[in-house]
């Protein structure tokens, strides 16, 4: 029940909302007043305790419309994070990615790159963990076949399963230990002022580096009280303050 109420709530402010950036006309954000109590009603949501990827999708989408694109990247990666083959969230980060100012820091990744990543992110850990279970199973049965045959017995079928399954079990346990790293990981963070300086050092006085901009999606290599030292998408690295970036993961 309580799950249903929440796809309603969240049903109704995607109507309002209009849910997919990507199929809008109008590029330019807007600071309407329905804009502001949508993410209010969502924050709200968001401080009782639900952790969902369609409502955090839609709290990327309400910043986004009054032109926060820091904090509507902030909840696009954490719906992603939640769910990694959620489509909405997915081409919505795309999308702002590609309209800001420093799309050209990420890379532009391969073909097969590109495959890697849509079947990595096809999954899920829950889904890879009963895979996991499933093919663990299923090679347990296996050796129980070959050892119940005889020494005179053709076990050619029984070796051959045994190695479809180890092989799967294998690869499936491999890619749920990537995907349970990135989930626990605590280092990926969005810049969320609109401009922020990177410097050398930690402080104002080290030599400028480099100007980014709000949404830009970095991981925090060390911390220095109030400055964080900070990689960029095309591996640069600087130190800006703290209070300008967030964590995708608190």
């Amino acid at each position: 029940m309580k799950n249903i109420r929440i796809f309603l709530i969240i049903a109704l402010l995607q109507i309002g909302l209009i849910i997919d950036i990507a199929a809008q006309k109008a590029d330019s954000p807007t600071k309407a007043p329905e804009y502001f109590n949508a993410t209010t009603n969502l924050l709200k949501m968001e401080k009782k305790g639900i952790s969902n990827a369609d409502l955090f999708n839609q709290i990327g989408l309400s910043y986004y419309k009054q032109g926060n694109a820091g904090k509507a990247t902030l909840y696009f990666l954490k719906a992603l994070r939640l769910n990694s083959n959620h489509k909405d969230a997915g081409n919505n980060l795309d999308y702002v990615i590609n309209r800001s100012l420093d799309r050209e820091l990420y890379d532009q990744n391969s073909f097969l790159s590109n495959i890697f990543k849509t079947g990595f992110d096809f999954f899920s850990l829950n889904s890879l963990a009963i895979i996991v279970m499933l093919m663990l199973i299923l090679v347990v049965l296996c050796l129980h076949w070959l050892l119940q045959l005889g020494t005179d017995d053709d076990k050619a079928v029984p070796v051959m399963w045994l190695a479809i399954t180890g092989f799967i079990f294998l690869f499936s346990a491999t890619i749920m230990g990537l995907k349970y790293k990135e989930f626990h990981a605590s280092n990926k963070a969005v810049i969320i002022e609109p401009e922020i300086e990177g410097y050398s050092g930690p402080g104002a006085e080290y030599g400028k580096l480099f100007t980014v901009h709000g949404g830009l999606i970095i991981h925090i290599t060390r911390m220095d009280k109030e400055w964080a030292l900070v990689t960029l998408p095309n591996g640069g690295a600087g130190w800006i303050r703290v209070a300008a970036i967030e964590k995708v993961k608190p």
